[in-house]
């Protein structure tokens, strides 16, 4: 009994933990699928919804419901939507851009080509790629719905420059316009004098006051600027048709608003920039000179060539880089080429003696001067021999006769430069004045001084045989003429004050000691001063100093002195024979015929006697001769003074 009790026990037992085990199962598969059901949950809404977000966050194409100008780019990527935009919204935008001008009843149509169309797609899709691309999930699916059902919609702005709307007007503009006549100048010449054959250049630059002082015409006294005699200058001449600048005015302001369509282009009068006071601007009085000349009375040929020379160099025109040549401009200096005969420098300036177009250098001298004036390029000059009444250092000489010496300089500016030379008949001056561009910003001003660097003495004398002369006759070839080496100077001024000075060089003038002529076989005996011989104006030779003590007595008859003159000007042998109250001239003094040269003087003699009594006779002797050619007397044009 007992054992089957314990046996129903037993079975009881393991049915009842049979049903325990069941239950806890159950219970674990309850929690289990509680904790799947809290996991999904959690997956849900933490890992996936994260993925979505993310999802939308990265997606590289715009999203639906995003259009621009009204075309639909949902679901396309940024090229995509560039690429869609360019064939469309720009395409649309590019053809509206156009200006039709009309003008004289014609129309001219700029199109999309003649502008340059800038639009901001770029900036539009980049702005429409940023929707939705921020915040949790539920605030993106919110805004993507939002954008589907409601959409976003964009608009291309855009900028319109007229790159080649000019150009293009200009084409049609040419065709209606008359353009407008810039002012312009040029070169004022005067009408040529008979007399020189050049310019008549006298008294031309003289106005306002001077020219009243002259006495010259009211209309020379109106005048106050000096261009106006040197240049003659035309007012400009307005033109008709397109104003170009206002009509791309109106353009650019088309654009900005882009406002295009029709322009009714006006027509109206076009002023010129190029105006006369323009003009005198461009035309600057760089460099002036004046120098001083002895009146007519004084030298009426020395003058006739100082205007035909002022009348050549007139108006010379030097492009930028020409040079200036005197001797190329003025020619050669010749009796047929109109010049005269006047006193010219020799000898290295010892000396003076007459040649064809004597006093030119003043020309060259004053010049010169304007030329460092107006800071042009010297390119060769050369000093007198001596000072010649020019600022020292600051003269230049010019020769074609005994040697070729030519004053040169050179345009060194980047403009055409002007010369103007002309002589004041009633100031006595000759004067010249160079125009062309302003001086550069660093100057307006240049003065010119010279300093004396060292004095040159004249050394002992020096004699020269002359074949012509006997003793004890003689003659002064040149006085002493002391010499000299000064340095001269540009100063350059900017507003009165000093800004830099330049040494143009040094300039030596030549020392000359007192030169004699002698006779063959002077062996340095004393000179004496009542031997001295003279060269007359008629190519005649003199005693200097006639009241000097006689060379020799003849009883009764008083004392005498002679001297005869050749063809050359030079002192010929003398032979004068007195016997009481007789004088006999031979044919000794006439060593040189006239017969064989054309135009040339014969032989001249003067006999000077002091304390002749009434019975004094003159007697020619025609037979002592030195050939058979001179054994004659040939008398003429004999004159006695008491």
């Amino acid at each position: 009994m007992e054992t089957r009790t314990r046996e129903r026990t037993s079975k009881t037992s393991k049915k009842n933990k049979k049903k325990s085990s069941g239950k806890i199962v159950r219970i674990l598969l309850i929690v289990l699928a509680a904790l799947l059901v809290v996991l999904g949950t959690l997956y849900y809404f933490i890992i996936y919804r994260e993925q979505q977000r993310q999802q939308i966050m990265n997606s590289t194409t715009f999203h639906d419901g995003v259009t621009v100008n009204g075309v639909d780019i949902s679901g396309q990527t940024l090229n995509e939507a560039k690429a869609t935009l360019a064939g469309t919204a720009e395409k649309e935008i590019a053809d509206s851009v156009h200006l039709t001008f009309t003008c004289n009843g014609k129309s001219y149509t700029a199109d999309s080509s003649k502008f340059t169309v800038t639009c901001n797609t770029e900036e539009i899709l980049n702005e429409a790629m940023s929707l939705a691309r921020e915040g949790d999930y539920q605030a993106l699916t919110a805004e993507l719905k939002d954008i589907k059902e409601n959409g976003r919609a964009y608009t291309i702005d855009y900028t319109v420059e007229p790159t080649g709307v000019e150009s293009f007007i200009h084409s049609f503009a040419d065709e209606v316009t008359t353009p407008a006549t810039p002012a312009s100048f040029t070169v004022h010449y005067p009408e040529k004098s008979t007399k020189t054959n050049a310019y008549d250049t006298s008294n031309l630059g003289l106005v306002g006051e001077e020219a009243k002082k002259a006495g010259l015409g009211a209309d020379k006294q109106a005048i106050t600027d000096p261009r106006d005699v040197f240049f003659d200058f035309t007012e400009p001449v307005d033109g008709y048709g397109v104003d170009v600048d206002a009509l791309m005015a109106t353009v650019r302001t088309r654009c900005e608003s882009k406002d295009f369509g029709d322009i009714e282009v006006a027509m109206a009068p076009i002023h010129s920039d190029v105006t006369v006071e323009k003009l005198k601007e461009s035309l600057f009085l760089r460099g002036t000179a004046s120098t001083t000349y002895k009146s007519k009375r004084r030298n009426t040929n020395r003058c006739h060539n100082l205007e035909k020379a002022c009348g050549m160099v007139y108006g010379t025109v030097l492009q930028p880089g020409e040079e200036f040549s005197a001797n190329t401009i003025l020619g050669d200096r010749t009796l047929s080429n109109g010049w005269k005969p006047a006193p010219a420098v020799i000898a290295g300036g010892a000396d003076h003696e007459d040649q064809p177009g004597g006093g030119v250098c003043q020309i060259a001298s004053t010049t010169y001067m304007a030329v460092l004036y107006g800071d042009f390029e010297v390119t060769a000059r050369r000093p007198h021999s001596t000072p010649s009444g020019y600022p020292n250092g600051l003269d230049a000489t010019i020769n074609t006769v005994t040697g070729y010496i030519d004053f040169k300089w050179k345009n060194n500016t980047e403009s055409p430069c002007y010369v103007f030379t002309w002589i004041d008949t009633k100031n006595y001056t000759v004067n010249c004045s160079i125009y062309g561009q302003p001086f550069p910003e660093t100057f307006d001003e240049i003065e010119l001084s010279s300093t004396l660097v060292e004095p040159l003495e004249p050394g002992v004398p020096e004699y020269e045989v002359k074949n012509s002369l006997y003793s004890p006759y003689w003659m002064l070839k040149n006085k002493a003429v002391k010499g000299s080496i000064y340095e001269s100077f540009k100063t350059y001024k900017l507003k009165g004050k000093v800004v830099e000075t330049k040494s143009i060089g040094n300039t030596e003038y030549k020392m000359h000691p007192t030169r004699y002529y002698v006779w063959p076989g002077y062996a340095g005996e004393p000179l004496d001063p009542q031997y001295e011989l003279k060269a007359n104006e008629d190519g005649t030779l003199s005693l200097a100093n006639p009241g000097a003590a006689a060379s020799g007595t003849v009883e009764g008859a008083g004392t005498y002195t002679a001297a005869a003159v050749n063809i050359d000007g030079a002192a010929a042998a003398t032979t004068v024979a007195a016997s009481g109250t007789d004088f006999v001239v031979t044919n000794d003094l006439c060593s040189k015929q006239a017969n064989t040269v054309i135009n040339k003087p014969w032989s001249h003699v003067e006999l000077s006697i002091a304390g002749a009594p009434a019975e004094t006779q003159i007697k020619f002797d025609g037979s002592r001769g030195k050939d058979s050619a001179s054994d004659r007397c040939l008398l003429d044009n004999i004159k006695i003074t008491k």
